[in-house]
């Protein structure tokens, strides 16, 4: 459970102040034998150290970063949503606002015996109704194209790949988009993947 010590300000996420959603209070839910809580990151901060250099290639790489006062403010204001069963933390998901109409997820992992679970999945699905009432646009994930389990779950949720980039930081990754707006989808659509079928005839012209 989070906690907030005597005389902590209580904490307000980024998902709070700018759509008024306030997981606290709509949270737990539960899959099965699988309890989703909502937590601050420095209650996960041990499982992530554990996990993630088991996990990721480069992902380690955040938890390496100095905790500056920045990073921890900025912390504190993500979405931390903590997989349980029983006692036991078996996966993490940290996700905040990446501006006025989009969600990023910044990290999953589920551990290993978890995975055949789908607890991404059954928990992306109540986000995608809470969010399309909040009036946000599309949900977006940075993951590599090596991640091929990562890449099949996505895809599988109707994300697709909208950009890439690099960086020191994370490697190479594709940017994976969920649109939950149908005219958002269908501007992306028209403008980067219908091509009209006698372009290249009109090219090929001399």
């Amino acid at each position: 459970m989070s906690r907030v010590s005597p005389g902590e300000a209580p904490r307000v996420s980024m998902s709070q102040r700018l759509w008024d959603i306030d997981w606290k209070s709509i949270l737990p839910w539960h899959f099965d034998d699988v309890r989703v809580e909502y937590e601050r990151l420095a209650d996960v901060l041990p499982f992530m150290a554990e996990v993630f250099p088991q996990t990721f290639n480069v992902g380690r790489q955040w938890l390496q970063e100095e905790m500056t006062e920045a990073k921890r403010r900025f912390g504190e204001e993500m979405d931390v949503f903590v997989f349980r069963a029983e006692a036991k933390i078996v996966g993490v998901i940290v996700a905040h606002p990446l501006d006025w109409s989009t969600y990023y997820w910044r990290v999953a992992t589920i551990l290993p015996e978890y995975r055949q679970r789908n607890l991404v999945a059954s928990l992306a699905e109540p986000l995608y109704a809470r969010f399309r009432e909040a009036g946000v646009k599309r949900m977006e994930v940075d993951t590599s194209p090596a991640n091929r389990p990562m890449v099949r779950l996505l895809s599988n949720q109707g994300f697709i790949v909208t950009s890439t980039s690099s960086s020191e930081r994370w490697g190479l990754s594709l940017r994976f988009t969920k649109f939950l707006d149908d005219e958002a989808e269908r501007i992306y659509r028209g403008q980067f993947l219908d091509v009209p079928a006698n372009t290249t005839t009109e090219r090929s012209r001399p």
